[in-house]
Order: structure tokens, then C-alpha cells, then sequence
């Protein structure tokens, strides 16, 4: 079963949650990689550097990120990452939509890859260490939505509550959402 984050987040919001995590030397990637690519360091001034709403944050130093080439289609060449081998979390952003609205964002793993709890082919400790920080920063300093189920970033919440920003879910027919209390 994936560990999935929900969320949504202002660039501000974003750049604070790069910089807690700049201490775990993670790298960004695209989802398509052109050959010959060199990742992003993940820091605060790695938000000014994504230009595309998703990316794989990788944890190179526990393990190396896998790739294979495209060989059909109009990527062909370029390189894609496979997620169950690589110590790699899909980071989607929270970006705007055409509306100005805040569109939600989430960070996905599958941090366990079989049922058996024995068998060590699982993704590193590592990976679960790092997801349970970013859960428990979120818990700790994040604002939870209203209906549950989305963290909402202190700046994007700050302005939700000054009626600057709408909230909106993921999807094709994402309902609003708002800020618990």
C-alpha cells in the first residue's frame, strides 16, 4: 500500500518544507529525464528551479535511483524512473489552476512492497524514516483541511483565511475546501 501526503502549499510554504529538507541531501528529478540530465539539489532555492508540476525527490545516498530508456513514442530517448526499485517520492506540486485557485498536491511512495514483513527487498528504512518526518512536520506546524484528509501550509492558510485563495482539490470535479477551526 502507497504512504500518500496530501497538501496544499504557497511557494513560501513550499520553500520551508525544501529547507527542512535540504539536511537529507535529496536530488529532484523530472518525470521524463533528458539524457545527460543533472538533479536538482532539494533546498530552499530549489522552488525557483521547478518548472513542471511533478517530480521524483530521490535519497540517492541509501540507494541508487533506477532508470530505463523510453523506446517508443514521442519520448523516445528519454529516460524514466521506476519507483519500486529507486528510493524515490512522486512530489506532486500545489500549483494554480486557470481560476487562480490552489490546486492540491500530494507526495507518494510505496515504502512497502511486500506483505511479508520478513522479506527485505522493501524499500531502505530510510525512506520510511524521512516520509514519517515530513508527516510529522506537517502535523506539528500545518494547518488540517475542512472536510479532512488535506494538510494545508501556514502561508496558503493565512490566506485562505484573509479570502485571497481558494482551495481546491485534485481532479476533474475537485470540490473546495477550507481550513479546520
Amino acid at each position: 500500500m502507497a504512504a500518500t501526503l496530501h497538501y496544499f502549499m504557497l511557494p513560501d510554504d513550499e520553500r520551508a518544507l525544501f529547507r527542512h529538507l535540504a539536511r537529507r541531501e535529496l536530488t529532484a528529478y523530472p518525470e521524463l529525464i533528458p539524457p545527460g540530465y543533472v538533479p536538482i539539489r532539494v533546498d530552499e532555492h530549489a522552488v525557483e528551479k521547478l518548472d513542471q508540476p511533478a517530480w521524483y525527490l530521490a535519497q540517492e545516498r541509501v540507494a541508487p535511483v533506477v532508470v530505463h530508456p523510453v523506446k517508443r513514442g514521442p519520448d523516445r530517448g528519454m529516460l524514466v524512473i521506476e519507483e519500486i526499485p529507486s528510493p524515490v517520492f512522486h512530489y506532486e506540486r500545489s500549483v494554480r489552476n486557470e481560476a487562480g485557485e490552489l490546486v492540491a498536491g500530494r507526495l507518494w511512495a510505496e515504502l512497502v512492497v511486500t506483505d511479508d514483513p520478513n522479506d527485505r527487498r522493501g524499500k531502505p528504512l530510510a525512506m520510511k524514516a524521512l516520509f514519517e518526518e515530513v508527516h510529522h512536520l506537517f502535523r506539528k506546524s500545518w494547518r488540517r483541511s475542512d472536510p479532512k484528509g488535506f494538510w494545508v501550509g501556514p502561508h496558503a492558510a493565512t490566506a485562505w483565511k484573509r479570502g485571497d485563495l481558494v482551495l481546491r482539490e485534485a481532479g476533474h470535479k475537485g470540490r473546495t475546501v477550507g481550513v479546520w477551526r
